[in-house]
């Protein structure tokens, strides 16, 4: 599944560095063609997919990062396409597709097009409902994401913590394109039998971390208004 991962990610003209975070595994795991081609981390220590990422983001290169799960694939010039959305859009920082998975399509629940920042998050009502976008689908400025503090420091929903950061902070834009594609498989986190335990709670940490950024921006934002008008009088 990470060779068909790797391939996929050679199907753009951007140029691509493919930085590889071996988790709970000895390096000797890792087919050699995929070693020989990819910034390579790895620990047999299990760090958990939060931390993994953070690493991974800390040695890259790039001036844009997205995220891929090893089990997944992307979609044909999906960073391409992204990118581009990027650069016709001046200002935004991010940019984001749909995604589909073996049974489904992603139900789309924000419609696409320039996205302020904010955005996403005032499309996710509650913690308890849908979530609005696919996390795997975002492409990221690197310093924006590295000064929203990566992917949170949770267990499982660290994706969604990020997300939620990144398009809570800055704007970016939604392109009507599929972009990602999960394969469900009976290994994955989601189909463990303790998988539900925590899900709620960090749902509700991304949720609430959405709520502070957007507090502390309305409040940032209307001290310039207050001191114009004592000004003024």
């Amino acid at each position: 599944m990470l060779s068909n991962l790797n391939r996929s990610l050679a199907d753009n003209y951007c140029n691509i560095e493919h930085v590889i975070v071996v988790d709970g595994n000895d390096l000797s795991t890792l087919p050699a063609e995929l070693a020989a081609n990819a910034t390579v981390i790895a620990s047999a220590r299990p760090i958990g997919q939060a931390a993994a990422r953070n690493l991974g983001l800390l040695i890259a290169r790039g001036e844009w990062i997205t995220s891929a799960d090893d089990d997944d694939w992307l979609y044909p010039h999906s960073i391409d396409k992204r990118l581009d959305a990027i650069h016709r859009q001046p200002g935004v920082l991010w940019a984001a597709g749909y995604c589909t998975d073996d049974l489904k399509n992603d139900p789309a629940i924000i419609s696409s097009g320039h996205c302020l920042a904010g955005d996403v998050w005032r499309a996710w009502p509650s913690p308890h409902d849908s979530i609005p976008l696919g996390p795997t689908t975002l492409l990221v400025q690197s310093a924006l994401l590295k000064r929203v503090g990566g992917w949170m420091g949770l267990s499982q929903g660290e994706d969604i913590g990020m997300m939620i950061a990144v398009t809570s902070t800055a704007p970016g834009v939604l392109i009507p394109e599929y972009v990602y594609h999960i394969r469900l498989h009976v290994g994955q986190m989601t189909k463990t039998t303790w998988f539900d335990d925590l899900e709620l709670l960090s749902r509700r940490s991304a949720w609430e971390r959405g709520q502070s950024i957007l507090s502390q921006t309305h409040s940032s934002s209307s001290v310039p208004l207050i001191r114009k008008r004592i000004a003024t009088l």
